[in-house]
């Protein structure tokens, strides 16, 4: 499906109700779900919560709503914290794993999907926003491999004290931030809300995100966001609302006919949901 430009306000509207991921053999909690650029492969991660072993896994595709599981993903997977799984045309994966050295902490980690595993991956340390508290929450690596979308974020608890979105670039010495980009998401990051878990469209110009505002005395709200641009050199316009997912929602990916992915807390359980696309 050819994704025709529309201004955000208008494909904010072109959404379906979400409806539930079956994937056979697999009960447990799923989060943070990205389907592959061809659609075949849906990845996603376990629970993660702090007294949980979070782990990425993969299933593959018997129709838009419902996966056979294939298993973890092996060799990434580690006894720490490993979840936002992302895949690039080339075969290039990208997830988030901490690991805090010297006062920072490095994240972001780049691989091989060889098929039913990750060949070779590699801790980007310099894609690190800073010293912790400061730390990049989610990545998505774009369709062909040479960029990274990434959250700057600043730890605290129950929930970070800051999100941002930014941008990484590929280069033959490998993986920097490019803060010459920043003026790209100029009219997404806010300072009242936290800004996370981008998604972009194969062609790059349509991007989904996670907002989350906080309230005082009251639950933080979560939405769905999409912004737009007419080419791949502009900024990203102000973004609107996917109307028609409600609800306690992070986490979007873009499937190949502009279909959404994502995961919902229902009834204490995170599960996957596919928001069709109409328009």
């Amino acid at each position: 499906m050819a994704l025709s430009f529309l201004p955000a306000l208008a494909l904010a509207l072109c959404f379906g109700p979400p409806q539930p991921v079956q994937i056979a053999g697999y009960s447990g909690h799923a989060m943070e779900p990205f389907i592959s650029r061809d659609g075949e492969t849906l990845f996603f991660n376990n629970r993660n919560g702090p007294s949980d072993q979070t782990d990425m896994f993969w299933a593959s595709r018997i129709d838009d709503t419902h996966f056979r599981y294939r298993g973890p993903v092996a060799g990434a997977n580690s006894a720490e914290l490993d979840g936002v799984p992302s895949l690039a045309r080339d075969g290039t994966f990208a997830y988030i794993s901490p690991r805090i050295a010297n006062g920072r902490a490095a994240a972001i980690w780049t691989g091989h999907w060889a098929g039913a595993a990750v060949d070779s991956p590699v801790l980007n340390h310099a894609l690190t926003p800073g010293r912790w508290p400061l730390f990049n929450m989610d990545a998505e690596i774009s369709a062909d491999g040479r960029r990274l979308y990434i959250a700057d974020t600043r730890w605290a608890a129950p929930i970070p004290r800051a999100s941002d979105l930014r941008l990484a670039v590929r280069t033959r010495d490998g993986w920097r931030r490019a803060r010459e980009f920043d003026f790209w998401f100029a009219s997404i990051n806010t300072s009242r809300a936290l800004e996370y878990a981008p998604a972009t469209s194969s062609n790059e110009l349509e991007l989904y995100f996670t907002r989350l505002t906080p309230h005082f005395l009251a639950p933080p709200a979560l939405e769905i966001m999409v912004a737009t641009r007419a080419d791949v050199t502009s900024a990203f316009g102000v973004p609107a609302r996917i109307a028609a997912i409600i609800g306690f929602v992070e986490g979007p990916s873009v499937a190949p006919d502009g279909a959404l992915y994502l995961h919902a807390k229902i009834d204490e359980m995170h599960v996957l949901m596919h928001a069709a696309r109409t328009c």
